[in-house]
């Protein structure tokens, strides 16, 4: 009798866990029928290094600089030096950041990998979520990093030469903090303070056994273990506070701040949605989740839209990052409010416009034959041109849409 009960809980619980998710299982696990390019009319093409054993590929994430040139964040040993899905087995090679210059209508230089002044060859460099911070007169770049001995943001002032025209960035600190074990993406708020993801609380960097299932199981069971904190620094004396604004959250991703200051959204992967939250400095306040066709990775405003870019079928994802295909599809959608700024002058907020109605649509689709695993995608609005990331693109890295 007693087994009996016990299979019964254990039916009734699946049940509830497969009907609480069937929005995120079909949205990630269904292979769907999608065409070589969709690009909702705009003319695109692929933005590829010429040289011959380009390390320009396996791009995470892209930012705009300054009109007309944008920075991505690329690891060529991704497939074998992964912290947030695995494995972890060389972290040796690393990783760079590199520029591409361009206008409304094509790409004008690069892309050229940016010099790290004064970082040390010696240090790991693994990079993933970046970030520019807003201030005019001292810009800096922001990269989550992660080093063999655990995650850190590496700290870079922006220069440009009016000489050669290209980018060089400089070392200033390194910031780390011991509540930061599995950061994501980063979306500045100041140029001293960042709002930070961590996707997970089980990571592979737990010694075995454990980093064996742990990690696999946050993950493919969806575990509400993933948060968002809010990070204050300062370039010499490096962290001064680590808050927490919300945890609970299965695989928190992408983070991105509206350009009202209103709207903190967070891309939840696992739960295949966008979670907006009204942002109060210090403090934030659910409104909404808005569900997406896939699993949403890294996401970034663009106006009055949120673009929102990710992984369509995890199957074909999983199988490019164990090397079985070079292939995964792409898919990136927007989100905006179904209403207009009513008042004319910005006094409707993009968080109390979206919480009325929301309308999302597609940007870019493709079956992974040409932009493969999409990972992020963010806009130049005074050069009207997007850029969307492929993470696993061996051969070449940011698409671009003109």
């Amino acid at each position: 009798m007693l087994s009996s009960w016990k299979s019964v809980v254990v039916v009734g619980f699946v049940s509830y866990w497969v009907y609480s998710h069937q929005h995120a299982l079909k949205a990630q696990l269904l292979s769907k029928d999608l065409p070589r390019l969709y690009d909702a009319g705009a003319e695109c093409s692929i933005v590829k290094d010429k040289h011959a054993n380009t390390r320009f590929k396996f791009c995470e994430d892209g930012v705009v600089v300054s009109p007309g040139i944008s920075i991505f964040s690329c690891d060529p040993g991704r497939l074998k030096w992964n912290t947030v899905m695995g494995p972890m087995i060389d972290p040796n090679p690393r990783g760079g950041l590199w520029a591409v210059h361009y206008d409304s209508n094509s790409v004008t230089q690069g892309p050229y990998r940016l010099d790290l002044n004064y970082f040390s060859p010696n240090v790991d460099f693994h990079p993933l979520g970046i970030e520019v911070t807003p201030s005019a007169e001292e810009p800096r770049v922001l990269v989550i990093n992660h080093k063999r001995d655990g995650p850190t943001i590496e700290v870079f002032r922006i220069y440009f030469s009016s000489e050669t025209g290209m980018l060089s960035l400089e070392y200033e600190n390194t910031l780390q903090h011991p509540s930061i074990t599995a950061p994501n993406a980063i979306s500045a708020v100041s140029d001293q303070a960042f709002i930070l993801s961590q996707d997970h609380r089980f990571t592979y960097r737990l010694g075995k056994p454990l980093n064996m299932f742990l990690p696999l199981l946050e993950t493919f069971f969806a575990l509400p273990l993933g948060r968002v904190n809010l990070v204050e620094f300062d370039t010499v004396d490096g962290i001064r506070k680590v808050h927490t604004l919300k945890s609970g959250i299965p695989f928190a991703n992408g983070v991105a701040l509206s350009d009202d200051s209103s709207t903190l959204a967070v891309a939840s992967t696992n739960r295949a949605e966008v979670q907006l939250y009204a942002w109060n400095q210090n403090s934030i306040e659910y409104v909404r989740a808005i569900k997406v066709p896939f699993g949403p990775d890294n996401i970034a405003f663009a106006g009055d839209s949120l673009l929102v870019a990710g992984h369509p079928h995890l199957p074909s994802f999983m199988a490019v990052k164990k090397g079985k295909t070079h292939t995964s599809p792409s898919w990136v959608s927007s989100i905006a409010p179904a209403v207009f700024d009513e008042t004319g002058a910005g006094e409707d907020s993009w968080i109390s416009r979206v919480a009325r109605g929301a309308r999302v649509s597609d940007i870019l689709k493709s079956d992974g034959s040409f932009l493969t695993s999409s990972s992020g995608a963010f806009a130049d609005m005074d050069m009207e041109t997007m850029f969307v990331v492929g993470l696993m693109m061996e051969t070449a890295s940011p698409s671009v849409g003109l």
